[in-house]
């Protein structure tokens, strides 16, 4: 006799089960059964086969992340990515020094220590780590420019804690860029970068929704709150900087894998969330180039024969976007058809460059210098149009080299969606975003201040990345 045996047979085998009838039926056939339902799994009994818990999956998930950072340099890439966008969107947040006066420049007064400055500082060192290459060759694109800085620096510009901080600005964005561009290999499995900003939109609308109900995540006091009121500002200090980082969500939410139906429904509510945020947000140019991305993307998958029925979804949310805009867009169009003091601005940017055409009057030095002329820019208003106020700052030629590597991205994109026809999604994608990104940065000066410069750096540079990788650009 064995232990666990019934008169002198193992159980559950049923080669060792009596022949004996029961019922018509053998006694061979109920063991069979009861051996299945051990097998299937069945877990009647207390202490048997029970499901790990909540904490012991997470505590099963946390190591094997930790074991993936530890021992796959692409996981440790991927992390850095998803975090630079997360400081970038979300927390945004100035360590050293913490407080200080307010400029209105494209950077703070004194250069400051941000957290996303941290993170694209942990990104570059595990980039240069282990795609040395890759770097190197995004970096390139702005050695030009860094060559006119450096050349200005001793001969015009100087460097005043303001200057400094301006140059630091630029300096981070080339960074981002290139880091945005190199990663990219170790992202084009997964696309984390791409997820990052979809949670992005989905965070900012819990702000916006707890707004609402008057349970505000970040308050905006003093003037400025006057002026905002009635708009979503979600986690960010104005509603046009909030329309800005939509519309990267929704450029990086066209671009989303959509391999199953949960990833497309994702997909699709993302963009919803967009618009619904953009809407919200009352941003006229913002709403325009949200309008013509999505146009633009929908005609080229057409022209090049990609149509497919889910179109349908993404030209339904666009016009209930259009639908649930027309009250204010008539109402500020009413209240300033203009766009208020814009061409006062314009005439007094021109003025500023035909004074300084290439030197400029150095990098986040315009409020500075041009508001010591005129009252409307030293109260913070700088002209609203990135390409003037780079040339006021950086002199002719040094726009130009600025904005080089970013014409370079849109001319691959553009050339790998018309001539090789390409069938990547982030190419088509990028190029029905150029408009749009043109118009912001006509109508306004907030795609060159602050961590949206970087946002648009590193986007431009991951997309393009994706874009050269096309044709084996290794």
């Amino acid at each position: 006799m064995f232990p666990g045996t019934a008169d002198g047979h193992p159980q559950n085998d049923p080669s060792q089960a009596p022949a004996t009838s029961l019922s018509g039926v053998q006694e061979s056939s109920r063991t069979s059964v009861d051996l299945a339902a051990v097998s299937d799994g069945e877990s009647r009994g207390p202490g048997r086969h029970r499901h790990p818990s909540v904490v012991t999956r997470l505590t099963g998930a946390g190591r094997a992340v930790a074991e993936g950072l530890r021992s796959d340099p692409d996981q440790r890439i991927v992390a850095a990515l998803a975090l630079v966008v997360a400081t970038l969107g979300l927390v945004p947040i100035g360590l050293v020094p913490a407080d200080g006066v307010i400029y209105a420049g494209v950077s703070t007064g004194t250069p400051t220590l941000y957290t996303y400055t941290i993170a694209i500082a942990v990104a570059l060192v595990l980039v240069a780590m282990h795609t040395r290459r890759r770097l190197v060759r995004a970096l390139l694109l702005w050695l030009p420019f860094f060559g006119w800085m450096a050349l200005f620096i001793a001969l015009s510009w100087g460097t005043s804690l303001r200057t400094l901080s301006g140059l630091l600005h630029f300096c981070l964005a080339a960074v981002v860029f290139a880091v945005g561009a190199a990663g990219e290999r170790a992202d084009r499995r997964h696309s984390i970068l791409l997820w990052a900003f979809a949670a992005v939109a989905w965070i900012q609308l819990f702000a916006i929704v707890a707004a609402i109900v008057g349970l505000p995540l970040r308050r905006i006091s003093g003037q400025q709150a006057l002026d905002v009121l009635g708009r979503a500002t979600g986690l960010t200090s104005h509603p046009g900087e909030l329309a800005k980082l939509l519309f990267f969500c929704g450029l990086c939410a066209l671009a989303l894998p959509q391999r199953t139906v949960r990833e497309r429904w994702v997909a699709w509510t993302t963009l919803g969330v967009v618009l619904v945020g953009v809407s919200l947000t009352q941003s006229r140019s913002v709403l325009a180039a949200v309008f013509s991305m999505i146009i633009i993307l929908v005609l080229i998958e057409v022209v090049t024969g990609r149509w497919q029925k889910r179109y349908f979804v993404i030209l339904g949310l666009t016009a209930g976007l259009g639908v649930l805009s027309l009250p204010w867009l008539i109402h500020r169009f009413a209240a300033d058809p203009g766009g208020g003091a814009r061409q006062h601005l314009l005439v007094v940017a021109w003025d500023a460059i035909r004074t300084h055409p290439w030197a400029g009057v150095g990098p986040n030095n315009y409020v500075a210098v041009v508001g010591a002329i005129d009252p409307l820019t030293a109260s913070g208003v700088p002209v609203h149009n990135v390409l003037l106020l780079s040339v006021a700052e950086l002199g002719f030629v040094g726009a130009v080299l600025l904005w080089l590597p970013f014409a370079r991205t849109a001319k691959v994109a553009i050339r790998a969606v018309f001539r090789a026809r390409t069938t990547e999604l982030a190419p088509r994608v990028l190029v029905s975003a150029l408009p749009g990104l043109v118009f912001i940065g006509m109508t306004g000066w907030g795609l060159m201040q602050g961590p949206y410069f970087l946002m648009f750096a590193l986007v431009l540079g991951y997309f393009g990345a994706r874009t050269t990788s096309i044709g084996g650009d290794e």
